[in-house]
């Protein structure tokens, strides 16, 4: 045992010594920096946004940590002088751990922060207009899918004028099976005509492994027709097909999950049945690769509970059959109506969840509205929706606590109809705090919602050039910026795929905090989860705007973690 303790004690005495040495390197080189330098090269954590103008900040090390099977991002910013910056790009070593542990550098992942101009504030912005960082412009291009002709943006190598800041945006990914520790390594800046810096990373491997299948269940939208017409092909073709696999593939990476698509779901007789005979193969890669953990089955004709009742009923008793065949039923559920808002629609909704809950014992109902309807005069839902999902504009604790205490499941949900009406919960717009993409699922737990649900990633209809006007969505005389457009088409850099944005990251690292909150939760820990959480999530329209304060609460839960491993 002592032994152990001695080498133990050794190996951090030789990784401080290491670490320390990197710092004071960085720090003798910043000594010698002056504001007119050619290259200034600075750090940022992942909620941070970085303006072309601001000035150049002061930290130059990287300290993240993370669980295993996670990404955890930061940033670096490349500023130049008085004179531009040409050639600019960025490589990291491998990250080494004193025992000899090696998490690779294909494990980390470089984008340039490409900046978009919000010229008309979404209402009641904090950020108003500007020129925002956003879209995530990797520095490889993917191998496959790549279109011909000159790419409109690039990754790196980039410029940078005089000046000026380019931010660029670093995933570090650690593979699930690598061992706890501190893992030290080096991010390399270059470019033309000036000396490379070096940026120590010191990354922290938490004895923690988050699951393959999201904890929360998630539903955002269809890809279809809006990825179909950006990438210049027809919807269900064959040249579609690999297009619309990739964005599947990056909600997926994300922990979202991707909605079954037209090329997978079975085909559907006149009478209801369904034909699984061409789209079984697709169906179970798309469920098993993307850890799929919700599936929607589709109510047929315009009178689903009326005059296309039969057929409704044969289609959700294959579909569940088929489900359940397949170990899936207990992801199935019916989207019976998006927003009822009168007492014809409320009525309709109680028709529908009759015939489906008639039909098919099993098969849950999902309405997006709240259990306390806006007018008593509609009657309620209690009784045929099996999944609340109330907007975050409109949550009634009470009411969802009794739901969940019944049985129903919640999800909750933002749309932007609520922006300009006084409410102060989180906007998912580009002109708003990146830490209102990742705080949503800090308030999930608080309120015991187990799902979220957005309506688009990739809405891109309500613009002609989503890389040059932000104004994805326009309503009552307002402008949305980014609204349902949580990707950008890779049209842009020459590639048949998704592009990342900066908030799309942050909905993936929000997913990952909660995570960690099941996790604890699941070992009897449950009082210090939700006491951590109330800290910082403390309903939808209070919560600490602070980005350190949430980092706090997530290193809290983790060494809580910890210490049972």
């Amino acid at each position: 045992m002592r032994v152990r303790n001695v080498r133990a004690k050794l190996h951090h005495m030789e990784r401080v010594m290491r670490w320390n040495t990197l710092l004071l390197a960085v720090a003798l080189a910043a000594s010698t920096v002056t504001a007119h330098a050619a290259m200034v090269v600075y750090t940022a954590d992942g909620l941070a946004r970085m303006g072309p103008d601001d000035p150049p900040g002061s930290t130059s090390s990287v300290t993240i940590h993370a669980a295993r099977n996670e990404y955890e991002p930061f940033q670096i910013i490349v500023h130049a002088g008085d004179t531009p910056l040409a050639g600019v790009s960025a490589t990291a070593s491998d990250l080494r751990a004193p025992d000899g542990s090696v998490i690779a550098s294909l494990n980390v992942t470089f984008y340039r922060e490409q900046y978009v101009h919000v010229v008309t504030p979404s209402p009641r912005s904090p950020g108003g207009a500007g020129w925002y960082p956003d879209a995530l412009i990797p520095f490889e291009r993917p191998k496959t899918g790549l279109r011909p002709g000159k790419p409109r943006f690039v990754g790196a190598p980039f410029d940078v004028a005089a000046g000026a800041n380019q931010p660029v945006w670093v995933d570090v990914y650690v593979p699930a099976g690598k061992a706890p520790g501190v893992y030290t390594g080096t991010v390399t800046v270059t470019a033309a005509a000036t000396d490379a810096v070096t940026i120590p990373v010191e990354l922290t491997v938490w004895n923690i492994t988050l699951p393959e299948t999201p904890s929360m269940r998630s539903n955002f939208g269809k890809l279809g027709t809006d990825i179909a017409n950006m990438h210049g092909v027809v919807m269900n073709s064959l040249e579609f097909l690999p297009i619309e696999w990739e964005y599947g593939a990056q909600l997926a990476a994300h922990r979202i999950s991707p909605i079954i698509p037209n090329t997978a779901y079975p085909e559907v007789r006149g009478d209801g049945s369904i034909d699984t005979h061409r789209t079984h193969a697709r169906l179970v890669r798309w469920m098993n690769t993307f850890h799929v953990t919700g599936f929607p089955i589709r109510l047929l004709g315009d009178d689903p509970a009326g005059r296309d009742q039969a057929r409704n009923v044969t289609h959700l008793r294959a579909m569940y059959s088929y489900l359940k065949a397949n170990g899936w039923e207990k992801t199935a559920y019916v989207y019976v109506m998006d927003e009822p808002n009168t007492a014809a629609a409320y009525a309709e909704v109680r028709r529908r969840a009759a015939m489906i809950h008639a039909a098919q014992p099993g098969i849950k109902v999902l309405c997006t509205e709240q259990p306390d309807p806006q007018e008593a005069s509609w009657g309620s839902l209690v009784g045929s929706v099996d999944i609340w999902v109330p907007l975050w504009s409109l949550w009634n604790d009470a009411a969802v606590t009794a739901r969940e205490r019944a049985g129903d499941e919640v999800w909750s949900y933002t749309a932007l109809c609520f922006a300009y009406r006084g409410y102060d919960t989180p906007f998912w717009e580009i002109d708003y705090p990146l830490l209102d993409y990742r705080i949503p699922a800090w308030i999930n737990w608080r309120t015991g919602a187990t799902g979220l649900l957005y309506w688009s990633p990739v809405n891109w209809s309500g613009t002609s050039d989503i890389w040059t006007d932000t104004g994805t969505h326009h309503n009552q005389g307002a402008t949305f910026n980014g609204e349902g457009a949580l990707f950008y088409p890779g049209t842009a850099i020459g590639y048949d795929g998704p592009i990342l944005s900066m908030r799309l990251q942050q909905i993936r690292e929000g997913l990952e905090d909660y995570e960690y909150l099941k996790l604890l939760a699941d070992r009897n820990d449950r009082a210090f989860v939700d006491e951590t959480v109330r800290t910082i999530a403390r309903s939808w329209t209070d919560w600490d705007s602070h980005p350190q304060a949430l980092y706090d609460a997530r290193e809290a839960i983790a060494q809580r973690l910890t210490r049972g491993n």
